[in-house]
């Protein structure tokens, strides 16, 4: 429906959604009603039933909010549904040695939305910089490698030459050493982000939270 906004979440979509339909149902049933039995609704009254039937369908949802959602969901009495996550596991960052500095990548799919980001920090564990990017829809794959891509880039930008790159993704860790992995269409720009004079040590964080050990073969090798 063009009245609900392109960014917003599943939660608060349905409740527009269903604030919409239940206005025009409660408008349609005022009018039934009048010319049947000539009964006048109330403004008030009608208003009390769409404020019930709206904070029902909101309680119903299937859907997920975020914490910017507190306003609208508190306005039609609708309690909040936070998106649940099976487990939480802590990690422990560990600094680079300098003059190598660590950036943090990641790439996600969430329904029809992906993207990638991270974030640079120096031996002190001090926050140097950080990028997110939106992307078309892709695979969790894709936006992890486009992922390494915009942080090569940033780097160079930068100024910064030896990046530790660390990523939870162990699948996609590997185009560093086998670049034929890297999707068709990516490829591209990802030969052109090799050759930006970044060199690169690349890791994963394993799910205990400490970082693997199985540095892979491209590490010290100038991109």
């Amino acid at each position: 429906m063009e009245c609900v906004p392109t960014r917003c979440s599943s939660q608060v979509i349905d409740i527009l959604v269903a604030a919409v339909i239940h206005t025009l149902h409660i408008i349609w049933l005022s009018q039934h009603s009048l010319r049947l039995s000539s009964d006048v609704v109330s403004i008030h009254s009608a208003k009390v039933r769409l404020q019930a039937v709206i904070s029902l369908s909101g309680n119903l949802s299937a859907g997920h909010c975020l914490l910017s959602d507190t306003p609208i969901l508190y306005a039609f009495s609708v309690a909040p549904h936070h998106r649940r996550f099976k487990d939480i596991i802590t990690v422990f960052w560990k600094a680079p040695s300098p003059p190598w500095m660590k950036v943090n990548t990641d790439g996600f799919v969430v329904g029809n939305h992906a993207a990638c980001g991270g974030i640079f920090r120096n031996h002190l564990g001090t926050f140097l910089g950080a990028f997110t990017c939106n992307l078309d829809l892709d695979t969790i794959f894709s936006s992890e490698i486009q992922g390494f891509i915009f942080a090569l880039e940033f780097a160079a930008q930068n100024g910064w030459t030896n990046i530790w790159l660390e990523s939870d993704s162990t699948s996609t860790i590997v185009v560093f050493k086998t670049a034929s992995l890297v999707p068709i269409l990516l490829r591209n720009r990802w030969h052109n982000a090799c050759r930006l004079g970044v060199q690169v040590i690349s890791s994963h964080i394993c799910r205990e939270g400490n970082v693997c050990a199985d540095m892979l073969a491209n590490m010290g090798h100038a991109f």
